[in-house]
């Protein structure tokens, strides 16, 4: 079971265990973006857990209130997924303001991999 999603600033891929997020290039994560993805992962999952990844081929900017806004509850995990070093120094910024299993791949693979294993 698989569904995508085109938004003007990113893709959101749909899958049993997890979503992924490819936000486009130039655009931007902010309380209103953040809102519409909440709701349409709230739509897709309908309160069964899953995991949520960022995949994050491209730079953009994140407004970090966005970790204060409306978090759903059966999102049990977020994964960060870049090849880029500053994408590293960024993650370490937002996983003080997540709760929840956080972790950082090069991979997507292997952060799908994680995502699914929590449902093993």
């Amino acid at each position: 079971m698989m569904k995508e999603t085109q938004l003007s600033y990113c893709d959101l891929i749909f899958k049993e265990s997890h979503a992924i997020l490819v936000m486009r290039e130039g655009s931007a994560i902010t309380i209103e973006t953040a809102s519409e993805i909440t709701s349409y992962l709230e739509e897709y999952y309908k309160g069964r857990n899953f995991i949520f990844i960022t995949h994050r081929k491209y730079p953009h900017d994140i407004d970090l209130n966005v970790y204060k806004g409306r978090i759903l509850k059966n999102m049990i995990g977020f994964a960060i997924v870049s090849e880029n070093p500053e994408e590293v120094k960024r993650a370490m910024q937002e996983q003080p303001l997540w709760n929840e299993a956080f972790t950082f791949f090069k991979d997507l693979e292997e952060a799908e991999n994680w995502a699914r294993s929590f449902f093993d």
